[in-house]
């Protein structure tokens, strides 16, 4: 009965750490690939999770030290976040190649205003992000995912200049 209910847990845990949606997303390209990317991802857990469980039952019984064995992740849970009082219209252009010779692109987040996205992104990789609300031109920010950042807010107007006035000189 223990061990149910550890598994229960453990499922459960799986299941919840996975947890991306395509609300947002309008480009039907990038909705396939977040799908394929969670299955990729999920798969690559369960396995970590049966391996360690397995480990850690051999090293009870062996009476030896546990290490936790656990397989290069590909993939990072970020989330895009609109902070302005419109909707923004998101797209994030990197050199990563996917299946096929395609580029990991996630094209078409079109965010309400508030609203977040979380997706899944390559680790590591820099992305282009590429955004604009109706009434604005269009910005460009880089992000990194081998940053600790999870959260990236967007506004419009957030990059600054980095050309000095002329009249300041």
């Amino acid at each position: 009965m223990p061990s149910k209910i550890c598994l229960l847990i453990v499922i459960t845990l799986i299941a919840i750490s996975g947890c991306t949606s395509t609300k947002y997303l309008t480009d039907q390209v990038s909705i396939d690939r977040q799908h394929d990317m969670r299955r990729h991802r999920t798969g690559g857990n369960a396995v970590d999770v049966l391996l360690n469980l397995t480990n850690l039952i051999i090293s009870v019984t062996l009476g030896s030290d546990f290490e936790p064995v656990q397989s290069e992740r590909a993939f990072k849970k970020i989330s895009i976040q609109n902070k302005s009082r419109d909707s923004l219209y998101v797209n994030m252009v990197t050199d990563v190649l996917w299946k096929d010779n395609e580029y990991c692109d996630i094209m078409g987040i079109a965010l309400p205003a508030g609203a977040k996205q979380r997706i899944l992104v390559p680790y590591p990789a820099a992305y282009n992000v590429y955004f604009r609300t109706p009434d604005s031109e269009e910005e460009h920010i880089e992000i990194q995912t081998d940053s600790k950042t999870r959260v990236f807010k967007l506004q419009p107007r957030m990059v600054i200049d980095s050309i000095p006035n002329k009249s300041n000189q």
